[in-house]
């Protein structure tokens, strides 16, 4: 896109509170001994800030007034409560009229913003360059934006634009999100390499080093928990002892969902680490850029003692190094995923055998008090809608009143037998389709109360949740504030336990 694009997109920016953001000033020039550590500034002495850092006296060679000595000009900008709320990236420091005549004065990319914006899951970096009527090179910028957070335990939003300018060889820059020790680290990164601070690839070096390191504590931590994990399933290396066969179910369902957890860690870690190695190969397109160029050769703003060739060169072999790191720690990484796939099939495995010997257990004690329940059940089948009919209808099914021979006299003394009553076949008649009719209504509308009670309930209960959720998130999305709806109140919305279902 244009600039003129990427400054629009700067309205979509919402205005923060400035009191809860802290911002921090670096400076450093050449012609001075050391580097000074980082100062607080306030919000609104920002913009004086970065204008008044303006040069005490003139590069010798150069007539030009506003040329200053090369150095570093750095903002570190971040929210008051960074680690331990998550923050909308749409959120700024500053306001935008602000942030505009900032971006402007340190002439950082337009586009700053939007990729701060819109590349937090993906990471992103880019490269713009501007160029003198003579088709040199004047000025060298870049935006990184790091996906998620580079902190295991800490939601922050990591985010670098810098340029460098031929003319001055300065390094002005905005650094978003880092904490008191990353902002030491980031000082004492360039105390240590104070003479390749002025070249333009430094701080996107020096940022491919710091999440380097972080990405493997990362790797450690994780692997850590997974070895926890690996050893009572009985999997790992050693002796290889399990007890897993006596675990509780809430055990089982906690170890679950700690390997559920620690997969997941490593799918980001692989994220990170594959735009580790990107940015690495990012860095060294642009060595090689500013060689083709030629951006070292005739520029007055080389400080004395300074070969920015060389320089360059320390900076490529030290971006090698890294990449080759980030590659060996994406393939642990990826190892570590196999690992814990392989620890959740375990696991799965060990509750469906106990589950299949608790049911071959319930079965055969089933099989056991079965028969006697079954015979109950068919005696009350056959019986009551006999019996049903034949006290409703006062039948007698034997008469055994009838006299054997009707010639006797009725002094004589009578025999009786028993036989049928002719209407014994009505009784049969009756009762034989009413049994059948009875079964066959019962077990169909059993049935099909049962599916529609478990459909219907379930379905009530999974809408329920999802439009409460996705209320509260709507709400949290609109409202004017920096944070995310906080994790307490999603807990509950798609995980109830079997006792509340």
């Amino acid at each position: 896109m244009y600039d003129e694009w990427y400054l629009q997109q700067l309205n979509k920016i919402n205005d923060s509170d400035s009191s809860q953001w802290e911002i921090f000033g670096l400076q450093y020039r050449t012609d001075a001994s050391t580097l000074a550590a980082a100062e607080r500034i306030a919000s609104q002495d920002v913009l004086a800030w970065v204008i008044d850092q303006r040069p005490k006296k003139p590069i010798s060679g150069t007539r030009t007034r506003e040329t200053r000595p090369a150095g570093l000009q750095l903002l570190f900008t971040r929210h008051r409560d960074h680690e331990s709320c998550e923050i909308k990236p749409w959120f700024m420091s500053f306001p935008k009229q602000t942030f505009r005549q900032i971006s402007e004065t340190m002439m950082l990319p337009p586009s700053y913003c939007f990729l701060r914006t819109n590349a937090g899951g993906s990471g992103d970096f880019a490269k713009y360059s501007t160029f003198d009527e003579d088709g040199s090179i004047s000025t060298l910028a870049f935006v990184i934006r790091v996906p998620h957070s580079p902190r295991l335990k800490a939601k922050a939003i990591w985010s670098i634009a810098v340029s460098w300018s031929a003319r001055t060889g300065t390094t002005s820059g905005l650094f978003e999100g880092l904490s008191n020790d990353d902002i030491d680290c980031v000082t004492s990164y360039t105390s240590a390499k104070i003479k390749q601070s002025t070249h333009p690839l430094f701080f996107p070096a020096m940022l491919l080093d710091i999440l380097t390191s972080l990405y493997v504590q990362h790797r450690k931590e994780i692997e850590r928990a997974l070895f926890l994990l690996e050893d009572p399933t009985g999997i790992s290396r050693g002796s290889r002892k399990t007890n897993a066969w006596q675990w509780n179910y809430d055990l089982f369902r906690e170890t679950t969902t700690h390997c559920n957890t620690i997969y997941t860690n490593l799918v980001y870690l692989e994220r990170r680490l594959d735009f580790t190695v990107k940015l690495s190969n990012f860095i060294l397109e642009s060595l090689k850029f500013c060689e083709d160029q030629h951006v070292y050769q005739g520029q007055n703003s080389i400080p004395q003692g300074v070969n920015f060739n060389q320089t360059g060169k320390q900076i490529e072999e030290a971006v090698q190094n890294a990449r080759n790191f980030a590659a060996s720690q994406l393939h642990q990484t990826m190892c570590l995923q196999k690992r814990s796939q392989a620890l959740t099939t375990v696991i799965y495995t060990i509750i469906t055998q106990k589950d299949s010997r608790t049911n071959v257990k319930i079965s055969k004690a089933v099989k056991v008090d079965s028969t006697s329940m079954t015979a109950i059940a068919f005696l009350g089948i056959v019986f009551l809608p006999a019996m049903l009919v034949a006290s409703m209808f006062s039948m007698s099914m034997f008469d055994f009143s009838s006299p054997s021979n009707s010639s006797q006299s009725s002094t004589s003394t009578s025999t009786t037998t028993s036989v049928v009553n002719s209407n014994f076949w009505m009784y049969w008649a009756v009762t034989i389709p009413l049994t059948l009719i009875i079964v066959l209504a019962w077990k169909l509308w059993m049935g099909r109360t049962r599916d529609k009670d478990k459909n219907g309930r379930n379905e009530y209960l999974r809408t329920e949740r999802l439009n409460s959720y996705q209320k509260q998130v709507n709400e949290s999305m609109e409202k004017d504030t920096p944070y995310y709806l906080e994790q307490e109140a999603l807990e509950g919305f798609f995980w109830k336990g079997e006792e509340n279902v």
